[in-house]
């Protein structure tokens, strides 16, 4: 079985995007590292609010060499891709069953709402946070309120100034 993980960019006091959902705040060298772990899979897995917000800003989707996975309440875009797909039904459920079927493993881009719920499924594998070194005050939360689980430490180290942590999904009741 493959796994999910994750990677994601965090503000000192916890935010991953401003109020308005921008991500100017974090250094282009982190941008990079996060953008070559997109480039790297066959499998990308985001929510709606993430998707509707890269669509916006690159003014469509930048990873159509990829598989796609939504997970929204109901289809956003109206035109069919063959790279991307809509999980609107049991998205658990699909998700569970797409980390056995997979090739590779499934990254998760952006979004604390699909990360937290990722958290509270166990179907989170990976975590990698970059700890930028500001606080911006207010914005778009990381996570949200988890079950409670325990996660390994697997690699630390720094960044030019940020602080890149990784942890493995550790539960013993998994």
């Amino acid at each position: 079985m493959k796994q999910i993980k994750a990677n994601i960019a965090v503000s000192l006091d916890g935010f991953i995007a401003t109020p308005d959902n921008e991500l100017d705040w974090m250094p282009q060298n982190v941008r990079t590292l996060l953008n070559k772990e997109y480039e790297t899979t066959n499998y990308l897995l985001l929510g709606a609010n993430t998707y509707t917000c890269i669509f916006e800003h690159w003014g469509g989707w930048p990873y159509k060499s990829k598989k796609t996975f939504v997970v929204a309440n109901t289809p956003i875009n109206t035109i069919k891709e063959e790279y991307l797909s809509f999980i609107t039904d049991n998205p658990f459920d699909v998700i569970q069953g797409l980390k056995k079927e997979m090739e590779s493993d499934l990254v998760v881009i952006g979004g604390g709402k699909l990360i937290t719920s990722l958290i509270n499924t166990e179907l989170l594998d990976e975590l990698t946070i970059y700890t930028i070194p500001i606080m911006l005050g207010e914005g778009i939360s990381f996570i949200g309120k988890t079950i409670g689980s325990t996660w390994k430490t697997v690699d630390s180290a720094m960044v030019d100034g940020a602080i890149r942590t990784s942890y493995q999904f550790a539960d013993v009741a998994r």
